[in-house]
């Protein structure tokens, strides 16, 4: 069982993470996405299937969206009612989406005991339930192994992600999930400040593949630092997509290494984050290998 893996702090997980379809596709549709994901998911056999509850983050960066907002499934109802997989499911809620009467009805009827939490998108936003409330009502739940976010950016930016994640660990978070990776020396900063804090948890370090500069305009935009370093080297390339898997095996190795050096336990987190065929392709590829590549250590 994922939960009580997390709870031991084994070291090695992999997790594959995807977004629910649009809410707004016809029922065939729906049964015919997630048939194909069904085939997907049980082929890589991952430790655990990450389903994201998105929010339209549009307030956060003045820039305009590369693409539309459009709501989708709940993880919930997606991983319960469309996907037939054995693999343990790790659900993303939204708190601001909940007050409080719904979030604490929602937690109760899910299929999930791995739920991973997250704020705001920003510190002005309005919402009806904050995260430390969810949290709180969250350890209600004897059952429910709660994850939390972390983020490199954040940490180079403010300089107190690592404060942040020992307050959520005080609220009962037992592992972290990264926002997605692509600049090496800000993460293997942040994870030296975690080093320093001997945050012995679980970090599943996020890693997406980028099949051509309108998918990486995309990433930049949800707010992930890409160095221009690593933007022209994906540009030269003759094959945009391997390259970037190429770009996530280097990194991934830097910080595997530094991570066992330095005593984090330090997993790994799968996504391609366009619903591009070769994009989820390459994505799934390279989870599998990553996976029986942590097996052999």
């Amino acid at each position: 069982m994922l939960e009580k893996k997390i709870l031991n702090k084994e070291k090695g997980l992999v997790l594959y993470a995807l977004t629910p379809p649009k809410a707004e596709f016809e029922e065939a549709k729906l049964r015919e996405i997630s048939n194909r994901w069904t085939d997907r998911i049980n082929d890589i056999n991952a430790d655990g299937l990450v389903l994201y509850e998105v929010q339209d983050e549009s307030e956060r960066n003045e820039s305009e969206r590369t693409f539309e907002f459009s709501g989708t499934l709940s993880p919930q109802r997606y991983y319960s009612n469309y996907l037939n997989v054995s693999t343990k499911p790790v659900f993303y809620r939204v708190a601001g989406a909940y007050d409080e009467s719904s979030f604490r009805k929602s937690l109760k009827q899910q299929s999930a005991n791995l739920n991973v939490l997250v704020g705001a998108t920003h510190s002005h936003q309005s919402v009806s339930l904050s995260l430390q409330r969810a949290y709180e009502i969250a350890c209600e739940f004897d059952e429910l192994v709660v994850g939390g976010v972390c983020i490199s950016e954040r940490h180079a930016k403010k300089g107190d992600e690592v404060k942040r994640m020992r307050q959520k660990l005080e609220m009962g978070v037992k592992f972290f999930i990264s926002q997605a990776i692509f600049d090496i020396e800000l993460t293997h900063k942040f994870l030296a400040s975690c080093a320093t804090a001997k945050i012995d948890v679980p970090i599943f370090l996020t890693f997406s593949t980028a099949g051509n500069p309108k998918t990486l305009e995309f990433i930049k935009w949800l707010g992930v630092s890409v160095p221009t370093s690593i933007e022209n080297r994906l540009n030269k390339s003759s094959d945009y997509l391997n390259e970037s898997v190429q770009i996530i095996k280097e990194i991934y190795s830097e910080l595997r290494e530094f991570g066992d050096k330095n005593g984090l336990n330090l997993g790994l987190n799968i996504e391609s984050v366009m619903a591009k065929r070769a994009e989820i392709e390459a994505s799934l590829a390279l989870c599998k290998q990553l996976k029986n590549t942590r097996r052999l250590i």
